[in-house]
């Protein structure tokens, strides 16, 4: 759900509890006024009417919120829509009442700037503005007509326009007095709660970054450790490994099958160095506070790099144009080739026919596009919904931790750039990974 609407669905239960008082308190204000001073109303009637079409709106209002609030699936309803019409209820409602007992003259009159400091904190800015524009009118009208009631202080009371047949500088001067008033209300109030709320999406960005950097430092702490301890291991079956290679050297084993052997030995052999390279790099990174220095590398020595790694490079149909391929791109490349190396062997990983996967680049725009597809059998709403999660995978036990994905949306984001995945079961997935041409950020020469 949206900040925006959550902003409402709380001001809409403050709004129905305010209404109900508001309510309450009208009623208690006539029957204190025709019972205790005794002062008749003539439009006494009226007045009542206009609270009970109050209190039924509210009503309504209650139990729209509360079936929504308890419903399962709470579909998103207009809440600033439906809020600023009953604020123009309100509005309207008020004017009537003090149509009927007074006018301007009487005090609670006031009781306008109420309704627009409200709007302003319930409402968005247009329809603050909107009430607040609606305010000055049915104000000017209570200027020119209402019913009087001969119980206010005749030395303080305002004629209706229509009855004197002329405006007095004591009507112009509180008709100019209450739009002024009304239009600072609704201008600080409305722009204190955008500040409010632009803070409040501040905080919520810094609490994220913050929260991402903590995981990021936990997964570099247990990269430095899974390196120191595997360090001992790989260098044990390194030394076997080429003591059997030597000896099989010194003395060509003759019984079948053989050479297999003699290439399954030096197989481990490479891919035993390839482990150490990698745990080298990890713990050579893991321990940095400033962050890895950017490099300047054009597009086709990034593709040489990531891709020469991979040991199935060659069930990848890439497409890139010549004449972008000299194009350079400025990022830390070890983080950069890290990432989106992950992104590929995880479309090789995924990919269930003998077709080979796609990897088209594209410059779009000032943005390097990196659109992987594969032919797997793709992943469902549920699983799209939690991918990005640490340690969520959705490959067999022993064959993935659940953190290429993680670990490259944060690199690619902290970059500037964004992860798109689109994905259908039963008909393949498409990465699509978007990063800035050639300048990162403003002073973001390392990450």
């Amino acid at each position: 759900m949206s900040t925006s609407s959550q902003r409402f669905i709380v001001n809409a239960s403050w709004l129905i509890k305010l209404r109900w008082v508001a309510a309450i308190g009208q009623l208690l204000t006539i029957a204190t006024v025709v019972f205790l001073f005794k002062i008749r109303i003539p439009m006494i009637w009226a007045l009542l009417t206009i609270i009970l079409v109050t209190a039924i709106s509210n009503l309504i209002l209650s139990a729209l919120y509360g079936r929504w609030f308890q419903s399962v699936d709470r579909r998103r309803l207009p809440w600033d829509q439906i809020l600023g019409i009953v604020m123009v209820m309100d509005m309207l409602s008020l004017t009537a009442l003090l149509f009927a007992s007074g006018g301007p003259n009487n005090p609670f009159s006031l009781f306008f700037f109420v309704n627009l400091s409200l709007s302003a904190v319930v409402l968005n800015r247009v329809w603050a503005w909107s009430l607040n524009f609606l305010s000055i009118l049915c104000f000017g009208i209570l200027l020119i007509e209402h019913h009087q009631l001969e119980q206010l202080d005749v030395s303080m009371r305002l004629l209706p326009i229509r009855q004197t047949g002329q405006i007095s500088l004591a009507q112009i001067g509180l008709f100019v007095a209450f739009a002024t008033c009304g239009s600072v209300i609704v201008y600080f109030m409305t722009r204190l709660t955008d500040e409010l709320e632009q803070q409040q999406h501040d905080l919520r960005e810094a609490q994220q970054k913050q929260s991402r950097s903590e995981k990021i430092e936990a997964l570099g702490t247990l990269a430095a450790g899974a390196a120191h301890e595997l360090a001992t291991p790989l260098s044990t079956i390194a030394v076997v490994a080429r003591d059997v290679e030597q000896a099989f050297d010194a003395h060509p084993p003759k019984f079948p099958g053989a050479e297999d052997v003699i290439g399954d030995v030096r197989l481990i052999r490479s891919q035993l160095d390839r482990c150490r390279k990698i745990l080298d790099r990890m713990a050579s990174h893991a321990g940095e506070t400033v962050g890895e220095a950017m490099q300047s590398i054009t597009m086709r020595s990034l593709v040489q790099e990531i891709l020469g790694e991979l040991p199935q490079n060659d069930q990848i149909a890439l497409n890139l144009k010549d004449e972008i391929a000299g194009e350079e791109i400025v990022v830390p490349l070890d983080s950069i080739c890290q990432a989106l190396r992950g992104l590929v062997q995880n479309a090789l990983d995924a990919n269930s026919s003998r077709s080979p996967i796609k990897l088209d680049i594209e410059l779009v725009d000032d943005l390097w596009q990196w659109k992987i597809t594969d032919t797997g059998a793709g992943m469902s709403p549920a699983v799209l919904q939690r991918i990005s999660e640490p340690f969520f995978t959705t490959k067999p036990p022993g064959q993935g931790m659940g953190l290429g994905l993680f670990l490259a949306k944060n690199v690619i984001q902290r970059l500037g750039g964004e992860i798109a995945i689109r994905s259908e079961e039963r008909r393949g997935t498409v990465v699509t990974v978007s990063l800035p041409q050639r300048h990162l950020g403003a002073g973001q020469d390392k990450i």
